[in-house]
């Protein structure tokens, strides 16, 4: 069992296509900004951390799965992550309380940005299914950020995965780090291989 994780995809959504093509992987994620000017269907399971994005009704119109703040489970494995962006200052607010601070009216331009209730959302879901740690984690977040620390030392990924300027690869506390560049790169890709576990 194969999941095929590539970096910001950037609007290149025939590198996707040709990469799942040639590696066959069961499950692919791919890390935002995805940039996407026309949907893009793949009539295969995909998933996508989304960024800033500027135009989410291409993407609503994709056949691609929002990650947002979930927990999902694909034959024993468990993957997850949290779309968005870092701001210093939503991950503190719910997105109500961020509207409140604009008299009532949610900013369109803040779409994109990780707010309170995306955190309390994905760690309510890890303590609902009484999980030890998940296998895979994915996010535009990146080592050294506080709420990607936090995360990391909660769930204990097995596998984290991370946008990055150059390929890097390193292991901490049992995890596996992989920090990916654009999808367009050779280094914008990596496959991870698991056993079929028994359900």
């Amino acid at each position: 069992m194969e999941f095929l994780i590539t970096g910001a995809l950037n609007g290149n959504g025939e590198r996707l296509k040709g990469l799942l093509e040639v590696s066959g992987a069961d499950i692919s994620i791919s890390l935002g900004p995805l940039n996407l000017k026309e949907p893009l269907i793949l009539k295969r399971t995909w998933f996508y951390i989304h960024g800033k994005e500027k135009d989410y009704e291409v993407l609503s119109k994709s056949d691609g799965v929002d990650i947002m703040s979930r927990i999902f489970k694909y034959k024993g494995i468990f993957f997850s992550g949290i779309s968005g962006v870092y701001h210093p200052q939503t991950w503190k607010f719910t997105r109500k309380e961020w509207a409140k601070r604009y008299g009532g009216r949610f900013p369109k331009k803040d779409t994109g940005y990780i707010f309170a209730e995306d955190i309390a959302a994905f760690f309510a879901t890890f303590q609902k299914l009484k999980l030890e740690r998940v296998n895979i984690f994915v996010s535009n977040l990146k080592p050294g950020n506080r709420i990607f620390e936090e995360i990391v030392k909660t769930i204990k990924p097995e596998y984290c995965l991370f946008p990055s300027h150059t390929f890097e690869k390193f292991k901490e506390n049992g995890t596996k780090f992989v920090g990916l560049e654009e999808a367009s790169s050779f280094n914008g890709k990596y496959i991870i291989h698991f056993q079929e576990k028994e359900e």
